[in-house]
């Protein structure tokens, strides 16, 4: 397989012993064929070598036997393709060994199955949950979506560029994804706030006033939208600083909430007024946000 290096069991060591006791002869370069003789050889070396030296590869009964299998990357998608090819070859070579696999790189295999799926289906629920969040507090369903869709597109497009660029969905990332919604959110929040704030106060009617709309929206980014910047660039510079971190974890934690605070910024001030725009006529009724 092409993500595995060597293998190292109790039948390479057989193989050895069998080849120097014939002189180094290759043609015995294999196991004995019968099981006395590979009991004589392990016994042999047990009296020669030290008894712990097959500690690794099989247990002082001899009932039991570890192959060590060293793998190329610590990917999880390289131990589940190790465990699918035996699986495979049980299917397709009857036998009675009871095969379990162990190690680092199946309990990172186990971990990122019961911990990171976990941990998106966390995230997916957050996304619910912030969307009910927001209809609460705007009062409004609609309101919600169109704030929603800022935070949206900002998972998508990042999230989208992670896995453009082959990188994994890893423990800082999904740690971070939760997190992240909190902070990209509580932009749109602010800019809807503030556009309904600034309407009631002027009592324009933006259901039938373009206009009236447009010099609203044009305040809201001007004033509220500059501290939402300025916001978002002092978070953005905060966590730059990690970007030079000498652990890829910690640039990981760096890019990524640097990019979410940034685009979620920049989508809430330039294309969620282009989105009130377009929807005002389902958002306003008589002048009034619903």
């Amino acid at each position: 397989m092409p993500v595995v290096g060597k293998t190292i069991s109790v039948s390479d060591y057989v193989i050895r012993i069998n080849r120097v006791l014939h002189d180094d002869d290759p043609k015995f370069d294999a196991v004995p064929d019968t099981a006395d003789t590979i009991a004589q050889y392990l016994f042999l070396f047990s009296m020669s070598a030290k008894p712990s030296d097959l500690d690794n590869v099989v247990d002082y009964p001899f009932e039991k036997a570890n192959i060590w299998v060293q793998l190329k990357t610590w990917d999880a998608a390289a131990m589940q393709s190790v465990i699918d090819a035996t699986a495979e070859y049980r299917r397709l070579h009857s036998t009675a060994l009871d095969l379990k696999p162990a190690g680092i790189a199946y309990f990172n295999l186990v971990w990122n199955h019961e911990v990171l799926w976990d941990m998106v289906k966390g995230f997916l629920l957050a996304l619910v949950v912030v969307l009910v969040i927001l209809a609460l507090d705007f009062g409004s369903l609609k309101w919600a979506l169109v704030g929603y869709v800022p935070l949206l597109f900002t998972i998508l497009l990042i999230y989208g560029v992670v896995g453009f660029a082959g990188k994994d969905f890893d423990m800082p990332i999904s740690v971070l994804s939760s997190l992240s919604l909190g902070m990209a959110v509580d932009f749109s929040i602010h800019f809807i706030s503030r556009l309904r704030q600034r309407l009631a106060e002027t009592g324009a009617d933006a259901g039938r006033d373009l206009s009236a709309l447009k010099e609203a929206l044009l305040w809201t980014a001007a004033r509220p939208g500059k501290g939402i910047m300025r916001n978002a660039v002092l978070f953005a510079a905060a966590f730059s600083v990690m970007l030079f971190a000498p652990l890829t974890p910690y640039i990981t934690v760096g890019a990524f909430i640097v990019s979410m605070m940034l685009m979620s910024a920049l989508l809430t001030i330039l294309y969620l007024p282009a989105l009130i725009v377009l929807m005002r006529g389902w958002l306003f009724r008589t002048g009034r946000p619903k």
